[in-house]
């Protein structure tokens, strides 16, 4: 274990990688279910749905940029070489670009019935803790002095 060489981007990537999955758990949306009668709904039940419950294929870059995180940081805490380290930034880098954008869009459009969604914490917290995986990516890729 080389603890010398992980920069802080690399620890912004690897802990917002873990808190990700955590906070995946927890209820990110509100859904409204009502029946309607005229021309509005008349509501009966609230449905609150996580990350894993509400979306389809917005999950896969969610759960791949939260393992790309935390190997951004393993693979610079347990380097051998540079190689590994460095693709694994460029990968997060990357797939954080993309899947940051796609959340924002989630957060102005949510999945599902969009007259009765609203977004919880989890939600914010969310398309924040992948904000800061794609930031310390970038981070670490800016870092171009490596300790030795």
């Amino acid at each position: 274990m080389t603890l010398n060489k992980v920069r802080a981007g690399d620890v912004l990537a690897g802990l917002g990688g873990v808190a990700l999955l955590v906070v995946m758990f927890f209820p990110w949306y509100e859904f409204l279910e009502g029946v309607y009668q005229g021309t509005r709904s008349v509501p009966i039940d609230d449905t609150r749905q996580s990350a894993w419950e509400a979306f389809s294929v917005t999950l896969v870059p969610l759960v791949i940029l939260a393992l790309l995180g935390i190997a951004t940081l393993a693979s610079t805490a347990f380097e051998r070489t540079t190689a590994l380290s460095v693709a694994a930034v460029v990968l997060t880098g990357f797939i954080g670009a993309i899947t940051s954008v796609w959340m924002l869009i989630r957060l102005i459009n949510p999945p599902g019935p969009n007259f009765g969604a609203d977004r919880l914490w989890a939600a914010w917290v969310g398309t924040l803790l992948v904000l800061a995986i794609t930031a310390g990516a970038w981070w670490s890729m800016r870092d171009s002095v490596r300790p030795d």
